[in-house]
């Protein structure tokens, strides 16, 4: 058995848990903000790009995109509670100091599943919504379930011939530039080909297939319940440790939650490949990639870390946590969040690796979309060529320097600034899946992200009053931490 702290007039019981709560009342004030400017941006960009769609099949796509935005920003604030869910079993099988001391914030991320689980049912309904006339599902954000939804424009990329550059100075013109973009269009081509092939077949193969509405709907069905039946005995188990008075009590519930974490990851590795599947890959026709998941999963760990620490590092200087803080502690957080940093940029490159190497017309599709530098998708060129700067060689070297690590203000920045970044790179996956348009369609994928997260925030404070912040009768498993109760 580990050696408790030492309990006030030597009882003999561990030392009741803290009840003191942070004032909230700014997180609150942040989600009520983010809920009304996100929502009202989504709205007004979402009714602009409408208004610009002309012909009957623009207007379609333009309805259809408000549901492809509302999935970005869903996907994003999914990243929370799943996170949160994998994070706090690491916590229980490898007993760590972060762990410990971020444990109620993860529990209480953790716990905002059941209002995703609510946010999921419009997206859910758009899928299931059949035209009776036309039997397709003309909202919905996925191509199979409406095969009118099988993106021409990259064709309409391609379909742009020389004679756009005759037009140009013939001195003016680079051979090389022009060789490229010819040989890139011809690419282009072939692989909507493919693609539109494998839409058929996919079609083709039943109602029952992995790409179908039964599928989607059973999928997402076991992904939830999977995910609520672990977070329901992390966080019954978790409270019921934390109030224990007696020692071995304690220790008996860790060993229990350590038991049950050990078995949930793997079951949470397979779970996270189904859902990331489903929601996000089948997005693209023909595209598969077995790095993606872990990708998903990993920016997952990384937008709740960032989240978490964010927030701890406003209350650390603070009782409870005043008495047992120790400077080694931040240092292993903001090592651990670039880790996760590293692996990202790892598991990115890899996939890119992959695909450019292999060169499949089924699999470039969804980098040819994402680094078209001319044209309707330029924009999206720009956003690959940031993220690599942003989301690997910046932060990478902002968490080398110690004095950024050690410096609470400074460590607090670089997280905010993280989950800024993941917001971009899920906006990346989900929006130029979509029919580009003349307006800034983006900045609908912008304002479902704010809107939800403001939901979400509102909703996770409310978790996180319900029980105390810092379950000290663990303090035992922090280093030096017994010598808080002597």
């Amino acid at each position: 058995m580990s050696t408790h702290p030492a309990a006030p007039h030597g009882t003999g019981h561990a030392a009741p848990a803290h009840t003191d709560q942070p004032n909230w009342s700014g997180y609150t004030r942040t989600g009520v903000i983010l809920a009304v400017v996100g929502w009202a941006l989504f709205a007004i960009i979402g009714f602009l790009n409408l208004g610009a769609a002309e012909g009957a099949e623009a207007k379609q796509f333009a309805k259809a995109r408000f549901f492809v935005a509302y999935l970005s920003g869903y996907t994003y604030w999914l990243s929370l509670p799943i996170g949160a869910l994998a994070l706090l079993m690491i916590r229980y099988v490898a007993k760590t100091s972060w762990g410990l001391l971020l444990t109620r914030p993860l529990e209480a991320a953790s716990r905002t599943l059941p209002l995703l689980v609510l946010f999921f049912l419009p997206i859910a309904a758009a899928v299931a919504f059949k035209d009776h006339t036309t039997h397709e599902a003309p909202l919905s954000p996925y191509w199979w379930s409406n095969p009118s939804h099988a993106h021409d424009d990259h064709g309409a990329d391609a379909g742009h011939d020389g004679h756009d550059h005759a037009k140009a100075d013939d001195h003016t013109i680079n051979k090389n530039r022009e060789k490229a973009e010819a040989y890139g269009k011809r690419m282009l081509q072939k692989a909507v080909e493919v693609q539109k092939a494998a839409e058929r077949k996919e079609r083709e193969e039943g109602i029952y297939g992995f790409t179908s509405v039964p599928g989607f709907m059973i999928t997402s069905a076991v992904c939830f319940t999977v995910w609520g039946v672990l977070i329901f005995f992390l966080n019954r188990w978790g409270k019921e440790t934390s109030d224990a008075t007696d020692p071995s009590k304690v220790d008996a519930g860790l060993e229990k939650l350590k038991n049950i974490s050990s078995i949930g990851l793997v079951v949470y590795a397979i779970v996270n490949t189904a859902a990331c599947t489903m929601w996000v890959m089948s997005l693209e026709p023909g595209w598969s990639s077995t790095m993606f998941p872990v990708i998903f999963t990993v920016n997952t760990f990384l937008t709740t870390f960032a989240f978490c620490l964010a927030l701890f590092l406003l209350i650390a200087d603070r009782p409870p946590f005043k008495g047992f803080m120790r400077p080694k502690f931040q240092l292993d957080m903001a090592t651990l969040m670039l880790v996760f940093t590293l692996f990202w940029s790892y598991t990115s490159f890899s996939q890119f690796m992959l695909i450019w190497i292999g060169n499949l017309p089924e699999e470039i599709p969804f980098y040819l979309k994402r680094s078209n530098e001319s044209g309707d998708r330029s924009f999206w060129w720009y956003v690959s060529a940031a993220l690599i700067a942003l989301h690997f060689a910046l932060p990478f070297l902002l968490l080398l320097f110690r004095g950024i690590k050690l410096h609470p203000k400074r460590l607090r920045v670089v997280a905010l600034y993280l989950l800024v970044i993941c917001g971009i790179d899920v906006i990346w996956w989900i929006a130029p899946s979509a029919p580009q348009s003349k307006s800034p369609a983006f900045l609908m994928d912008v304002g479902a992200v704010l809107g939800v997260g403001g939901l979400w925030l509102l909703y996770f404070v409310y978790q996180l009053k319900q029980r105390p912040i810092f379950p000290d009768n663990q303090a035992f498993l922090l280093p030096e931490g017994h010598e808080h109760g002597h």
